[in-house]
């Protein structure tokens, strides 16, 4: 395919996924007094020519038409010249999508299907993407009637977050106790984590599906059970994709939604050590009792006094229900499982694990999935007014505190159905709608960790660089924002007690953006470090997401630029380790404000 043929099929392929931009594209002029031709040569007469650096043209169509001489880059544009048509050459312009504006006109059949089904604009690019990869797959939404910025009000201290997470996804007011390794989950980190415009992508997409049965998927559930289920929960229990798979008729809750959550509530804790691995391990093997000498009674609580308790040997709770966060999480779970007859001295292994895989699938039917909270999403940030129904408050009655927990369980269950090759399937997505969903959230003062001054601290560099937020890979920073200035970027790590300067060029800078490229030297008291940074979205190196970024993109796809590597990790916004039409659409989703890079 020859290379105008190639960027004309991207941005057909663009306009596709984005029909609701209306094509009023420019283009910028990058040179002074550009000979503007009737055809696309320098063969052809001139119109013209062009005034100023920075003069617009608005674009006719986004072909590029491809010339053998008189032109450097070998494409020329076809604009709009005072009424007539005519050609400029591709070198001596940029793209100007900045001129781009949204309209909620479906310009297709998948944008008709999405707006009759109830989604937003902003919504439409990211799903018919989905819909154009996988024709199957059927997207329900839910009109929450929430403004976003008081939805994330009302999850405040609400969930948790790990504790290596960003400073300023944490937040150390709420006084509650949470798992070890944990702590209060930020405003900034609800919102992004209950922002559905942040997960419409093939793995993420999958914590939208609905935990009903699907008919059309039930054949598989078998290999999707023991896909999910890891190897480490196989070990402790063979069966459990056979208990799983008994469950689903008894309780009408998927097998992939019982086998994620048993993942996420089991899986992560065998893989751990010390005391709660050990105590999660005598419960799944239904001798807890006879290795900690603890009995329970739900009037007397627990104790190693047996006198009116009784032995809470196989019993199973596989789910954790009733176990909140804090300490004794095995005994709040073996409580609730007792509680519930979930196994005893009356079974044998096999038919107690059963009765408890069973009767918590049975549970979450009951309460969650036929409660209006079907999904993942759902099971952690309540918002679906259905549940109100079933007597349960928005944001409350959510099933975990972690608010990466949806995330991880849908991952999960893609990671699943790509390995099986099933991904093609009719899966169904429930998906949460709410009223301005690009409103800025900032924590409250004093809501984050990481606010404090933290002098002569003593930490190594990378140390301050990973405390401050950002990401490391090798000498690389990662994970900075697009339009972080240098002052604030250099300030986060000083404050963890080191002296940092940024260097552009081999020149030192002080005002502007981090963008990429830019040499970071950070001194501490022990030692000094130096890193090169790099910001997805911008391979220009100038710290924003703009049309200069979606060029560089462009001409590297053509064949036209190289990208050294640290540029190319800026270019690949996708991260897919390819550079191609997907991180366009992305690049030029920023550019428009319907998606945060």
């Amino acid at each position: 395919m020859s290379k105008n043929k190639y960027l004309l099929t991207i941005f057909i392929f663009l306009m596709c996924l984005i029909p609701s931009l209306v094509s009023a594209t420019s283009i910028e002029m990058t040179g002074f007094e550009v000979g503007v031709r009737k055809g696309p040569g320098t063969n052809y007469d001139r119109w013209g020519y062009t005034g100023p650096t920075g003069e617009l043209y608005t674009l006719k169509t986004t072909q590029l038409f491809k010339t053998e001489s008189g032109c450097e880059s070998g494409y020329w544009y076809q604009v709009d010249y005072q009424g007539n048509t005519a050609y400029i050459c591709s070198s001596y312009a940029i793209i100007k999508v900045e001129t781009l504006v949204i309209t909620d006109e479906a310009r297709s059949q998948c944008e008709s299907e999405l707006k009759a089904a109830g989604f937003p604009v902003s919504y439409w690019g990211q799903l018919c993407n989905l819909k154009y990869q996988h024709p199957n797959w059927k997207f329900e939404s839910v009109y929450t009637g929430y403004d976003f910025a008081a939805a994330v009000e009302k999850e405040q201290c609400r969930g948790s977050i790990s504790q290596s997470s960003a400073a300023d996804y944490q937040d150390n007011t709420c006084g509650k106790k949470y798992d070890t390794g944990y702590t209060g989950a930020s405003q900034k980190a609800n919102a992004y984590y209950m922002n559905p415009l942040n997960f419409l992508t093939e793995d993420a997409v999958f914590m939208f599906e609905s935990g009903y049965i699907n008919p059309n998927v039930q054949a598989h559930y078998a290999n999707i059970a023991t896909k999910v289920s890891n190897s480490t929960l196989l070990k402790h229990i063979p069966d459990l994709p056979n208990y799983i798979m008994n469950a689903c008729p008894a309780s009408n809750v998927s097998a992939p939604f019982l086998a994620a959550r048993i993942r996420v509530e089991l899986g992560k804790g065998l893989l751990s050590s010390g005391d709660y691995a050990g105590q999660l391990q005598s419960a799944l093997s239904g001798n807890y009792t006879s290795r900690y000498g603890y009995y329970y009674s739900p009037s007397t609580g627990w104790s190693k006094d047996a006198t009116g308790r009784a032995s809470v040997n196989n019993y199973y709770n596989f789910y954790n229900i009733g176990a909140s966060d804090g300490d004794g999480i095995t005994q709040k779970a073996l409580a609730y499982a007792y509680k519930q007859g979930w196994g005893g001295p009356g079974y044998s292994m096999a038919d107690a694990r059963q009765l408890a895989v069973t009767g918590g699938a049975q549970w979450i039917y009951r309460n969650y999935v036929n409660a209006g909270q079907q999904t993942m999403y759902f099971n952690k940030f309540n918002f679906n007014p259905e549940t109100i129904n079933h007597d349960h408050s928005i944001a409350s009655h959510e099933y975990m505190t972690n608010v990466s927990a949806p995330l991880t369980e849908g991952k999960s269950l893609y990671s699943a159905y790509k390995n099986l090759g099933i991904l093609d399937l009719p899966y169904v997505f429930v998906i949460p709608v709410y009223a301005n969903l690009n409103a800025e959230i900032n924590n409250n003062p004093g809501g984050a960790t990481g606010d404090t001054n933290n002098e002569n601290t003593g930490l190594s560099p990378s140390t301050m660089v990973i405390s401050s937020g950002y990401q490391l890979d090798g000498t690389i920073i990662t994970n900075v924002s697009s339009s972080t200035t240098i002052g604030d970027f250099a300030g986060k790590i000083s404050s963890q007690g080191g002296t940092v300067e940024v260097y552009s060029n081999n020149n030192k800078v002080t005002d502007g953006n981090v963008g990429t490229g830019m040499v970071v030297r950070i001194k501490s008291s022990t030692s000094e470090s130096t890193y090169t940074i790099t910001v997805k979205g911008d391979p220009s190196g100038d710290g924003k997401i703009n049309a200069l970024d979606l060029l560089q993109v462009q001409k590297y796809i053509i064949g036209e630029k190289k990208l050294d590597s640290i540029y190319f990790r800026a270019a690949d916004v996708s991260g897919d380790s390819k550079v191609n039409a997907l991180d366009l659409l992305q690049i030029q989703k920023g550019i428009l404000g319907l998606k945060e890079i």
